[in-house]
């Protein structure tokens, strides 16, 4: 949802019927979590609260990028809403408490009168083992970078689209190989949408990492140019 001027969101606030004062997404993404804590809450406006876990990293750590030493994988509690409205996906959650599954989410700029908290979840699944035999199994992009190409082996734990004026796609790709947590930016739309595609299932894979010489809007100067299920990525391609 794109953020409106201040005039039309009084507008909004003041004359419309709508249960939510959202006045705009900061984010919408999608992670692999673990909830551990759900209940109802409200009088007049009910909704489902809860608490899940999520990969995180301390950016304070001192690592050395170049070397692939970041970042030292961390879990990270934050509490989540789900309005009255969506029970079939607060049942999943109760049902599956405390394990692994994927969540689709938004976080609102402006917490919802009918939610306790900003971010609210509105999908969730549990994880497939195997990506279907159709998927196709290879997205390469164009590098944005000429600069410390690598090929790692691991998966995407989180995408998420953010801003508002100028939007980037930003990721959490675990390196199996190293044990780490790595912020990247994804600059590319086609390959935003395979990664998510990506996360439904719990296979690993390799993803070709590019560095870019010149930083731009983005969060992370690593972008992801390929992703491959059955081999390295290319490090000579274009």
């Amino acid at each position: 949802m794109k953020l409106r001027n201040s005039i039309l969101a009084i507008t909004v606030l003041l004359f419309s019927f709508q249960p939510l004062l959202a006045l705009g997404t900061y984010s919408e993404g999608r992670a692999i979590v673990k909830v551990t804590k759900m209940e109802s809450q409200g009088i007049f406006i009910n909704s489902f609260e809860g608490e899940f876990e999520v990969a995180s990293y301390d950016s304070s750590e001192k690592c050395d990028m170049d070397d692939g030493t970041c970042y030292t994988p961390q879990k990270r509690t934050i509490k989540f809403s789900i309005d009255n409205d969506n029970k079939e996906v607060a049942q999943f959650l109760i049902e599956n408490m405390n394990r692994v599954m994927l969540i689709d989410y938004k976080i609102h700029r402006i917490e919802p009168v009918s939610l306790k908290t900003s971010f609210e979840v509105l999908g969730a699944k549990a994880l497939i083992n195997k990506q279907p035999e159709n998927f196709v199994r290879r997205k390469n992009v164009s590098k944005t970078g000429g600069a410390g190409n690598v090929s790692i082996y691991g998966k995407v734990l989180k995408l998420e689209y953010r801003g508002t004026m100028v939007g980037t796609y930003e990721a959490l790709v675990y390196n199996r190989q190293k044990d780490k947590i790595l912020p990247v930016s994804i600059t590319n739309e086609a390959m935003a949408a395979y990664v998510k595609e990506a996360m439904n299932s719990t296979q690993e894979y390799y993803i070709g990492l590019s560095t870019a010489v010149v930083s731009g809007l983005r969060e992370s100067d690593i972008d992801i140019f390929e992703i491959n299920y059955d081999k390295p990525a290319d490090l000579a391609g274009d």
